[in-house]
């Protein structure tokens, strides 16, 4: 797991954000898209956890 110290805006008001290896890519590129399909997932099963006893 990379831990992310320090997070903070201001470089993203151009289309593009970095990665933790420093890279710059389009917010709309593939990286960034499966990171935020991976976080929504991840939310479900805590939702799912939450509320379905045994799992």
């Amino acid at each position: 797991m990379v831990k992310l110290d320090k997070i903070y805006t201001r470089g993203g008001d151009k289309g593009l954000t970095s990665l933790s290896d420093g890279a710059r890519v389009s917010k709309d590129s593939g990286r960034p898209s499966a990171f935020g399909e991976v976080d929504e997932l991840n939310s479900l099963i805590g939702i799912l956890r939450l509320n379905l006893p045994g799992l």
